[in-house]
């Protein structure tokens, strides 16, 4: 494993945790379009899955008594009966456009995203049509946080129960998708090993995120975020179409 590649993951997984510690989201939206660029995708998938799974259960900790448990658990619900067919196109998918797929997929979350598209008031049905879709794209490209991140900004619920049922949310289903992903053999030594080394970074983003709670602009962050979102997925677009011109 070469010290160039560890030191880029753990640079990647540096910022996409103190980003999701800040503003709630973006660990996978972030690491995902940077990783598919050195790594094939279902290496991509399961690293952030190992890493998503602990840096959600770091911030869960903090704010799991603000989680709006009924809207949170029929999300889990619909993420559930999604998952397989996320897992299926993962397993059986051309490389090539599961890399382009994941670089446009970047691109349209975070359009909807920075534009503040809202996906309706609250109900049980809109609740498990958010999970279903998340828990597709959860197996396929492990970016599962967009569809739930514009269900809950929609709500309006204070930021602390934003954050806590985000966390809930991705913590819950990163331990399910983990399991299927052991199960069907997706988790390589490779992937575990990358994790294994970029595992401090994620409590150093945590510990950072929380100390930056108090002293920077929420607004100005989610600009930054978003913006180092589209480059990202701009570079996996390019990386995609160059491989498969080629």
């Amino acid at each position: 494993m070469e010290w160039t590649l560890i030191a880029f993951v753990v640079t990647v997984v540096l910022v996409a945790s103190t980003a999701q510690t800040l503003v709630g989201f973006g660990f996978a939206l972030i690491a995902v379009p940077f990783f598919v660029a050195v790594l094939d995708v279902k290496d991509t998938v399961a690293l952030t899955t190992l890493l998503g799974l602990v840096n959600s259960a770091l911030v869960a900790r903090h704010a799991w008594r603000h989680v709006p448990w009924r809207t949170v658990s029929w999300m889990l619900a619909g993420s559930l009966v999604g998952m397989p067919v996320g897992l299926a196109v993962l397993l059986f998918a051309p490389e090539d456009a599961l890399r382009l797929g994941v670089g446009a997929s970047t691109l349209v979350m975070a359009a909807a995203l920075a534009s503040g598209v809202r996906l309706g008031d609250s109900s049980i049905a809109r609740e498990l049509g958010v999970g279903l879709l998340s828990g597709v794209l959860n197996t396929s490209t492990s970016m599962n946080g967009p569809p739930v991140v514009l269900y809950l900004q929609g709500l309006e619920h204070p930021p602390q129960s934003f954050r806590g049922g985000l966390a809930v949310f991705f913590t819950a289903v990163s331990v399910m998708t983990l399991a299927a992903f052991l199960a069907t053999g997706v988790v390589t030594l490779f992937a575990a090993g990358l994790a294994a080394a970029a595992l401090p970074a994620v409590f150093a983003g945590s510990f950072a995120g929380h100390a930056l709670l108090t002293r920077v602009d929420p607004v100005l962050f989610r600009r930054l975020v978003f913006a180092l979102l589209v480059a990202a997925a701009l570079s996996a677009v390019g990386s995609s179409i160059a491989r498969m011109a080629g």
